[in-house]
C-alpha cells in the first residue's frame, strides 16, 4: 500500500470509530431516559454509564494510538530498507562507472 492508501484506511477507521461512539452515547442516553426510574436512580445510572463510556473511549484511543505507532514503525522500516537498497544500487553504479573510466557526474576524466 502506498502512503495515500494508508492514510485513507486510517481516516476511514477513525470515522467509523467516532460514529460508533456517537451512536453508543445517543443509544445509552435514550435508553436511560425512556426507562421508568426515579430522578436520583436515573442520575446514578447516567454517572455510571458516563464513567464506563469514558473508560471504553480511553481504551479505544489507546488501541488506536498503538496501531498508529505500529504503522509508523513499519513505514520507517520500509523507508530505511528503500534507502539502503538505493545506496547499494548507487554504489554499484559508481563502481561500474569507475571501472569504465567515468565519474559519477557522467563526464570522463581528462586524458593527458
Amino acid at each position: 500500500m502506498n502512503d495515500r492508501e494508508w492514510s485513507d484506511v486510517a481516516r476511514g477507521s477513525s470515522n467509523q470509530f467516532a460514529g460508533f461512539l456517537v451512536g453508543l452515547v445517543v443509544g445509552a442516553g435514550i435508553a436511560l431516559l425512556m426507562a421508568p426510574a426515579t430522578g436520583s436512580d436515573t442520575r446514578r445510572r447516567l454517572g455510571e454509564t458516563a464513567k464506563r463510556l469514558g473508560k471504553d473511549a480511553q481504551e479505544g484511543l489507546g488501541h488506536a494510538r498503538d496501531k498508529v505507532h505500529d504503522i509508523a514503525d513499519e513505514a520507517k522500516s520500509a523507508i530505511d530498507s528503500g534507502r539502503k537498497a538505493f545506496q547499494r544500487v548507487r554504489e554499484g553504479a559508481d563502481t561500474a562507472a569507475t571501472e569504465f573510466g567515468e565519474t559519477t557526474t557522467g563526464s570522463r576524466p581528462s586524458r593527458v
